[in-house]
C-alpha cells in the first residue's frame, strides 16, 4: 500500500524506481493505479516524472 502523503509517495516511488530498478509504469500497474491520475496527482503538488532520469522530481 502507497502511502497518501506526496512527499512520502515520491520518496517510496523514487526508491522501487532507483533501488528495484523498475518502471513507473510498472509500480503503478502492481499497485493498481491509473497512470494518468498519478501524473495528475504529482502535477497538482509540484512534481513531475522525468523519464529520461526514471526519477521523479520537483518542479
Amino acid at each position: 500500500m502507497l502511502p497518501n502523503d506526496i512527499h512520502m509517495l515520491v520518496s517510496m516511488i523514487n526508491m522501487k524506481l532507483r533501488d528495484d530498478d523498475m518502471q513507473l509504469s510498472h509500480i503503478l500497474d502492481i499497485n493498481d493505479l491509473n497512470e494518468e491520475d498519478f501524473l495528475k496527482k504529482l502535477d497538482e503538488n509540484d512534481y513531475y516524472y522525468d523519464d529520461k532520469t526514471n526519477q521523479i522530481k520537483a518542479k
